[in-house]
């Protein structure tokens, strides 16, 4: 129940960012991050297939650790991804109630990637070895 109930949040966060002014254009310096959010996705999809891959902070009983591709560098590339693009949608925005509602996405996305983090261990114990290897979610900071 907890994860679906973030997974709740993190989309109720990012429809609050988007649905007041999505139809206006973007300014092009902020698109830099929306770009980089699409590359990721892609990068994230083509090494973590969908069958493997699960929106709910739950491990599936079959799931694979995946180590190549962006998960070389990060153990969650699919909330890096939605972190950029929604940090550059904000940045155009620019209004402090977004600033707020980014900031409760980090937190639910942070709070969901420690869940998984927490599951993975206990499912595979390669885990460990490949949380010193990468990061979090920025690669060589976070």
């Amino acid at each position: 129940m907890y994860s679906k109930f973030l997974v709740g949040l993190q989309f109720v966060f990012i429809a609050l960012i988007l649905f007041p002014k999505f139809t206006e254009s973007f300014c092009p310096f902020w698109w830099i991050f929306i770009l980089i959010s699409g590359i990721v996705a892609i990068w994230t999809f083509r090494h973590n297939r969908l069958g493997n891959f699960n929106i709910v902070p739950d491990i599936k009983e079959e799931a694979k650790l995946v180590t190549t591709g962006p998960y070389k560098f990060i153990r969650h590339p699919m909330y890096s991804s939605l972190f950029f693009g929604m940090f550059g949608v904000v940045c155009y925005l620019s209004c402090v109630i977004n600033w707020i509602i980014l900031g409760c996405l980090v937190l639910v996305l942070y709070l969901k990637a420690s869940k998984e983090e927490r599951l993975w261990c206990d499912h595979h114990k390669e885990y460990n070895c490949y949380k010193e290897r990468s990061k979090y979610f920025i690669p060589f900071i976070l």
